[in-house]
């Protein structure tokens, strides 16, 4: 067969930020966010914020051209970046969409009233070729009215495109800018964290694609089904990622719905391991410290041994525990919290003793299916309420092209689909969904180095107060090789209450 291309991630995840620098999402399952180094190095990011600690470096969402002449095993493209065309569409609907009062507690898909269509920010489409190259700024108009019915307009930017030394492409999102018209209530009864009307923000989504022109004379041949970007919130805790990840939630939707293929007998270290991590981090940015159990320390849980049976039923209860602490749906006919079915019979045979106990260490480079897992792990799965990346709608099968491997169809869907649902602003999310909610991106701890723990949002504790001051909290981060996760980065000049 001929050569196909495609593009990995099938679904990135870049984040907000106002500051002009910006570092990468992870790329490798298990791993962190890292430099957009202009070679191959990794190296993983140590600062979030720029000097002044008041501006959020932005995370880049990063696309990579890969080929294939049997449609099974991929590699990266062997083409010049001149001959690669990128081309993304952002768009915000948030504020145009038919919202209800509550957050949706299944899949539904998003509605704008022509009697809205102004409070759409759309930021267009552009497109990007080459090394070392930006495209103009995503940019698009936000117009409603006041309370008193004058007009307000403001433009929004929505983010850049960039291309690296190698040609491939990064995404980048807005600057967390969230405005409305002045006295426009935000969290005061009968709106919420999640309906605000006439406030915006500058989360957006859209397709991305790509192009190869292998010679003057032949067409264009387009990557197979294209892909996503997602622009989010920021993660304030980038290291802890959740329970249940946003991987685990469509890689169990693949198996459900699309016969996508079982994950067979689990590897110690690779699917055990990392559910322990996840929860075991959860004492760093959780104000609830019974996670520091010493059994998720033990190194006799990789053990087979029938002698160890015991310690691993202990821990796998204690695991499981977690779908009775962090909250699902507030809505009593909502999803509750809950692991995948997936990630229970790993934890089941785990128990029993059947797994992998070879050594297996982490990925040491980059792969076109570890590319897309790095970036959904990165997200939450649990639970959607409405969620932070992006919310119930993606368990809506209708979404995803076939045969499934984590793509949206480009058909079915429209840019700004995605997050079209999420909490109206961002922030207002982050102020009340706290201490059973999404701990790892938006913690309810700041541990300290002299141990003590204090309130993550001090200092920004009202839904305005947090609007302007976002850029101003710390982020909870690893202290070099140790397992002790500290705030850091924190403006020294934030009043510490509210």
């Amino acid at each position: 067969m001929s050569t196909a291309y495609r593009i990995f991630p099938s679904i990135g995840v870049a984040r907000l930020g106002a500051d002009g620098d910006f570092f990468v999402g992870p790329e490798m399952p298990g791993g962190g966010p890292t430099e957009a180094t202009s070679d191959e190095s990794i190296v993983p990011v140590t600062r979030f914020k720029d000097n002044t600690r008041t501006k959020i470096r932005k995370q880049g969402a990063r696309f990579h051209l890969f080929e294939s002449n049997d449609g099974r095993t991929w590699q990266p493209a062997n083409v010049p970046p001149e001959n690669i065309t990128w081309a993304v569409t952002l768009v915000n609907k948030k504020s145009a969409v038919d919202r209800p009062a509550e957050p949706p507690i299944a899949p539904m898909r998003p509605n704008v009233s022509p009697a809205n269509a102004n409070q759409v920010i759309a930021g267009g489409t552009n497109s990007i070729a080459g090394r070392d190259a930006s495209s103009p700024t995503f940019r698009g108009t936000y117009k409603t009215k006041a309370s008193d019915g004058s007009p307000f307009q403001v433009d929004v930017e929505l983010g850049q495109l960039r291309t690296d030394s190698k040609g491939r492409l990064i995404v980048l999102g807005g600057k967390g800018f969230s405005s409305a018209p002045a006295g426009s209530p935000l969290g005061v009864p009968p709106n919420t964290y999640y309906r605000n009307p006439n406030w915006h923000d500058d989360v957006a989504d859209g397709p991305v694609t790509a192009e190869v022109k292998l010679n003057s004379t032949d067409p264009p041949i387009k990557a197979e089904n294209g892909a996503w970007v997602i622009v989010a919130p920021p993660d304030y805790a980038p290291e802890i990622n959740g329970v249940v990840t946003l991987y685990d939630v469509l890689l169990q939707l693949g198996i459900d719905s699309f016969g996508f293929p079982k994950p067979g007998r689990p590897s110690f270290d690779l699917d055990v391991a990392p559910i322990l991590s996840r929860v075991r981090r959860l004492r760093w940015v959780h104000q609830n410290a019974s996670w520091s159990d010493v059994r998720l320390e033990s190194p006799n849980l990789r053990s087979r041994a029938e002698g160890d049976k015991a310690l691993r039923e202990q821990v796998m209860n204690l695991v499981l525990s977690v779908e009775k602490i962090l909250q699902g749906h507030t809505d009593p006919s909502g999803p509750p919290y809950r692991f995948r079915k997936f990630q229970r019979d790993f934890l089941d045979s785990w128990a029993q003793g059947d797994f992998d106990d070879t050594p297996s260490p982490p990925a040491s480079a980059i792969s076109a299916e570890g590319l897309t897992r790095a970036a959904l792990e990165g997200a939450v799965g649990q639970g959607f309420c409405p969620g932070i990346e992006a919310g119930i709608i993606l368990l809506d099968k209708t979404l995803y092209s076939a045969p499934f491997n984590f793509r949206i169809n480009h058909v079915n869907v429209a840019a700004g689909d995605l997050t079209a649902l999420m909490a109206q602003p961002w922030q207002a999310d982050f102020l009340k969904c706290n201490i059973e909610w999404w701990p790892t991106q938006r913690p309810d701890i700041a541990p300290q180095l002299s141990g003590a723990k204090l309130n993550w949002v001090r200092g920004a504790g009202q839904h305005k107060l947090l609007v302007q001051r976002s850029g101003q909290l710390g982020f909870i981060v690893k202290q070099e090789a140790n397992e002790v996760f500290v705030e850091a980065e924190r403006d020294p000049a934030m009043p510490s209450f509210p």
